[in-house]
């Protein structure tokens, strides 16, 4: 089973969540495993633009993406395949 880390996005932002949403999905594609070695990351954001995004860019990376909207609060889940 893989942990998942959790990213807090909420607070930050925009332009900083988007280059950071870039740097984590070039880390899950790195031969290493992504950041700390997960092969799974949650972001945290409020912002609905990551939702649109985010699918091309993973898409291309080959990384599942999952979506969830709790409390006015965006999860995006990616999971290297």
């Amino acid at each position: 089973m893989s942990t998942v880390e959790q990213m807090n996005l909420i607070e930050t932002p925009i332009k900083d969540q988007l280059l950071r949403v870039d740097e984590i999905l070039n880390e899950l594609c790195s031969s290493n495993g992504g950041i700390g070695n997960c092969r799974k990351i949650e972001i945290l954001t409020g912002e609905e633009l990551l939702v649109k995004y985010i699918p091309p860019k993973a898409v291309e990376k080959k990384i599942k993406i999952k979506f969830k909207y709790v409390e006015n609060i965006w999860h995006i889940t990616l999971e290297k395949e």
